[in-house]
């Protein structure tokens, strides 16, 4: 229909599209395309309207100006809902989501993988498009029944897996067998454990860490750093008793023996576990842990009384090298409380570090102040001051929040800045982790479209390594959105985000690309790559490429020249 009218009208509704329907016009059918790429009045219309630098635009040549049009919807994303396609591994088998693990560092994407009905933990690496795994058995599968429960890395080469194990009544057992002398003097519902895996080490030994007085409790969440880890107990009877409980090591059997009597133990002290893909039995070192409550519902502290009105922490995770500890509840998208662990243990009778919770009034406009959670910062910039001019160095931070009305409870998401000012050309380094430190918060730019959905996991939340993407995903459907934080963070001085891209609170409205996917997400990250997305799913793990591959590609002659013209269909 389209293609049939009068130039002057395709002109006309090509300039009235936004830029991904531009193209996906413009490369349906040859006449579209020879209209649209040779229409200098649209084009500039197109890149007024697109996110990025226009200065002198107006002297570029027309097909300069189409290539420039190209280039930033591409960096936008449009399209990719259409040509980026994700891909399924694991899905023989169920993942365990609760007990299954991704996270990611600077050059790669590490995770955990846990399958019902088994007691093997996989540990999936992946970096700079090489995939590596490794299989780790669980100690005592072969005398009693491994329920694996939490897994964690430590970001030193270290694997944490966290079981209940039940032994095998019905066999003859050896009773002083460690595993089997605490299952039997646990309760029916077996005994848990923490085993310690450290890979690349040339010995083959797992330190195991034992939790008697806990036989009572099960354990919600697990989160490790720096040779410390803290836990999420609840009690199996009374759901309203539960509390966080931080360990440190203290020591273990082998700082107890001399150097050559751990040297002739090789073959000795081994409990014959084998540990897939190494030839050698396990050696297992029982180690003891000093246990600090962090927190307990049973407190008279305010912050008791807040967690036993919305439960126990569902997932914790370290921040700050370790001096920080976040709680996460039942369907919350962001941490709801923090809490500071650099003067633990402290001094008798010195109080509990106070726990805060992740709420901070932010004006969200001229008439309306929202109460935000706000995660952790992911992008910053430092500006050094001038020392001559005794100039303070500045200090920005880039966050992702999201807040509720307490009356209408429409929920909004927004990305928020907070700075601060130190000495002139201070030495720090850029923490992203202590940006969120600050109190005082302003909104850069809203997430439009942005939808909350009421699960129990929440809306798993992931922004790339340089910041220039941000992914929510909803159950079955994934948003993501592009973006210039260098822009935001400085409140679009340079008018990079056009004025149609304002929201009616008279910030920028950034516009989500929408993938509708076959699997519900329940945790995400972006790879080292800014457009790659790994997931835990309920079909297995997904991987995703949401960038413009080069592919689909179709050759079309203009002009008596041959261009090879980008196919953005699927």
């Amino acid at each position: 229909m389209l293609p049939q009218l009068p130039t002057e009208l395709i002109q006309l509704v090509l300039r009235n599209c936004d830029t991904s329907a531009y193209f996906q016009a413009a490369f349906s059918s040859r006449r579209l395309y020879e209209i649209a790429s040779t229409s200098r009045a649209v084009i500039l219309h197109q890149l007024h309207n697109t996110p990025g630098w226009n200065n002198g635009i107006e002297a570029y040549q027309t097909r300069h100006l189409f290539g420039v049009l190209m280039k930033r919807s591409y960096e936008q994303l449009d399209g990719a809902e259409h040509y980026a396609h994700p891909t399924y591994e694991y899905q023989n088998r169920v993942i365990d989501y609760h007990a299954s693990t991704i996270e990611a560092s600077e050059d790669s994407v590490r995770a955990l993988l846990v399958f019902k009905g088994h007691s093997t933990v996989h540990l999936v690496e992946m970096s700079h498009g090489d995939r590596t795994e490794v299989q780790l058995n669980s100690p005592g599968q072969d005398i009693g029944e491994v329920e694996i429960i939490q897994t964690a890395c430590d970001g030193n080469g270290g694997v944490y897996v966290l079981h209940r194990f039940k032994p095998f009544l019905d066999q003859e057992l050896d009773t002083d067998h460690p595993f089997v002398k605490h299952a039997l003097e646990s309760r029916p519902n077996g005994s848990i454990h923490l085993a310690y895996h450290r890979l690349n080490s040339r010995e083959n030994t797992i330190r195991m860490y034992d939790f008697p007085e806990c036989r009572d409790y099960r354990p919600l969440a697990l989160s490790v750093s720096n040779g410390k880890f803290a836990i999420s107990w609840q009690n199996t009877l009374d759901p309203y008793d539960h509390d966080v409980v931080l360990y440190t090591q203290l020591y273990d059997e082998e700082d107890e023996e001399d150097e050559e009597d751990d040297n002739e133990d090789e073959d000795g002290s081994c409990e014959g576990v084998m540990e897939e893909g190494k030839g050698d039995p396990c050696k297992i070192i029982h180690a003891a842990f000093e246990a600090y409550v962090l927190t307990s519902s049973n407190d008279q502290d305010p912050y008791a009384r807040f967690s036993r009105r919305i439960g126990p922490a569902m997932r914790l995770a370290f921040n700050d090298r370790g001096f920080q500890l976040l709680y996460h509840y039942r369907a919350q998208n962001i941490y709801g409380a923090f809490q500071r662990l650099d003067r633990i243990p402290g001094p008798p009778g010195e109080p509990k570090p106070h726990v805060n919770k992740n709420a901070c009034t932010v004006q969200f406009s001229p008439s309306l102040s929202l109460q935000f959670s706000i995660g952790i910062p992911f992008f910053g910039t430092h500006e050094f001051g001038d020392i001559s001019q005794g100039e303070q160095c500045h200090w920005q931070y880039l966050a992702f929040g999201i807040a509720t009305h307490r009356v209408e409870k429409w929920t909004v998401a927004c990305l928020l800045k907070s700075e601060s000012y130190t000495g002139p050309r201070c030495t720090h380094v850029l923490n992203l982790d202590r940006g969120r430190r600050f109190d005082d918060w302003q909104i850069m730019a809203q997430l439009g479209g942005f939808r909350e959905v009421p699960t129990s996991h929440g809306s798993p939340v992931a922004t790339s390594r340089r910041g220039t993407r941000v992914a929510v995903v909803n159950w079955k459907t994934l948003y993501v959105w592009a973006l210039n934080p260098s822009e935001l963070i400085e409140g679009n001085g340079t008018g990079f985000y056009p004025s149609s891209w304002g929201s009616s609170t008279g910030v920028i409205e950034l516009r989500p690309v929408i993938f509708r996917l076959e699997a519900v997400c329940s945790q995400l990250r972006f790879t080292e790559k800014e457009n790659e997305l790994v997931a835990i799913t309920d079909r297995g793990v997904m991987f995703l490429d949401i960038g413009y591959s080069g592919k689909d590609k179709q050759p079309v002659k203009s002009q008596g020249h041959d261009n090879s013209i980008t196919n953005l269909r699927s």
